[in-house]
């Protein structure tokens, strides 16, 4: 599987501790498919600003966007977002039972597949 990556690019939503997520790292990686992870990770400790992270925290809040802008196609992580080589968002798909959902990394993989790889 090849991502067809002269037209498309490939965004992940992730969870740093969902199997789901690093499941589907582990698979784009061993089948060299190219993507960006953007870790929506809460980090920041309540008591204090030593733990936040200003990159998960700025993820989380493209991640807030993306759920209002296309709320029938965001359920759980990961959400894999396909961006065209204009920067525009070709699709949004994520694991769960909705509109374009996934019930495991396997389907996500054949998905992507379908409609992105050459």
């Amino acid at each position: 599987m090849k991502l067809d990556t002269d037209n498309y690019k490939i965004l992940i939503y992730t969870e740093d501790i969902c199997p789901d997520c690093i499941d589907l790292k582990e698979k784009l990686n061993v089948g060299n498919i190219p993507f960006i992870n953007k870790s929506i990770t809460h980090t920041m400790d309540r008591t204090s600003n030593l733990d936040f992270d200003k990159v998960k925290a700025d993820n989380r809040w493209d991640f807030i966007d993306l759920s209002h802008e296309y709320p029938e196609k965001v359920g759980f992580s990961p959400i894999i977002v396909i961006e065209n080589n204009e920067g525009v968002i070709d699709d949004v798909f994520s694991l769960g039972e909705h509109e374009g959902g996934f019930q495991n990394t396997d389907e996500a993989l054949a998905i992507l597949q379908e409609k992105y790889c050459i």
